[in-house]
């Protein structure tokens, strides 16, 4: 790769020795596909700064470019967010004072996507990094004994989600904090509903009011399929709501919002169906906390993350921030 200064670490730094115009870019980055696949299997993590993406169609063009995978929409995720253009979406959109704790994208389903990309568009002034760890190293920090139990019990995810629902429909005007079934499905057919719950192996229900109830058996922990190390891949950690994960006031006004459990956004068990102790969930918290890392955006910044490897999350910020994201299987 001898048009790129590289940089080694989590994540990978990679600037252009010349500046160059967008087509030039792409044409080097073609040239240069199998380094740059290399480079993600052995770091996880890729952060391509320097170079000429200012667009959410150049973005996409580099995506493309990258050839990693096809790209899929985010149906069955319900981190609130809007689609840009096809396929490129912003990143999650919750209040800039919330943080979101580190996690592989869609990690809850089957087919879930092999690599998640991030633009930077507008860097915040203050914080507001998109977060990383190495799934590898988190693996490894937590403890043997607790890790034999998920491995051994496997994960039940339980969502539900609402139909026309007043109150919500208000208190997402402000906090944009659950979404409906037709968002979360990008589709107001209910048979299209029923049909990707099949495809992807998710148990359904409907329950009153058009509410739609969401089940789903998964592994706590996998090998990747290439490398065949073994990583930490759930979000059992923010399936469940508590008092360190939403801060006592939120989680306070959630558990007065959720009083029936037909309608909490999110459930957590074990696979067998018995209750997660809390202090198991606080120890992920706790593991994700000591692995986190944290670099500063700057505007034109391209991730690049293998959503098995690496995990991402979100600090809190001030001021105008636009991160775009997209995935491919």
């Amino acid at each position: 790769m001898s048009d790129f200064q590289i940089e080694e670490s989590f994540p990978t730094l990679i600037t252009p020795k010349k500046h160059s115009k967008f087509n030039d870019v792409i044409e080097e980055l073609q040239a240069n596909k199998p380094k740059i696949e290399q480079l993600l299997l052995k770091n996880g993590a890729l952060l391509f700064r320097g170079f000429p993406v200012n667009t959410p169609e150049q973005f996409s063009h580099f995506i493309e470019t990258l050839k990693l995978g096809n790209f899929v929409n985010y149906q069955l995720g319900d981190s609130p967010r809007d689609k840009v253009i096809n396929k490129v979406y912003t990143s999650t959109e919750t209040p800039a004072a919330i943080h979101l704790p580190l996690h592989q994208e869609l990690s809850y389903i089957k087919k879930f996507p092999r690599h998640i990309y991030f633009f930077c568009q507008i860097a915040p002034k203050h914080q507001g990094e998109t977060i990383i760890a190495d799934a590898r190293e988190v693996y490894k920090s937590l403890k043997p004994e607790f890790i034999q139990c998920f491995q051994e019990k496997g994960l039940t995810y339980v969502s539900h989600y609402y139909y026309k629902d007043k109150l919500l429909r208000t208190l997402n005007r402000f906090a944009r904090s659950h979404k409906s079934w037709m968002e979360v499905f990008e589709t107001h057919d209910k048979a299209e509903v029923e049909d990707i719950c099949r495809n992807n192996e998710v148990s359904f229900r409907w329950l009153r009011s058009d509410w739609i109830e969401l089940k789903q058996k998964r592994p706590a922990v996998m090998d990747h399929p290439i490398t065949h190390e073994t990583v930490w891949f759930n979000q059992a950690h923010l399936f469940d709501f508590n008092p360190r994960l939403l801060g006592l006031l939120n989680y306070i006004g959630a558990k007065i919002l959720y009083c029936r459990p037909s309608t909490s956004l999110h459930e957590i068990r074990f696979g067998d169906d018995s209750p997660i102790p809390r202090h198991y969930l606080y120890h992920i918290l706790d593991v994700l906390d000591k692995k986190t890392v944290a670099y500063p955006w700057q505007n034109g910044d391209v991730m690049v993350l293998d959503n098995i490897l690496a995990m991402h999350g979100r600090a809190p910020f001030k001021g105008k921030r636009r991160i775009l994201t997209a995935l491919t299987i």
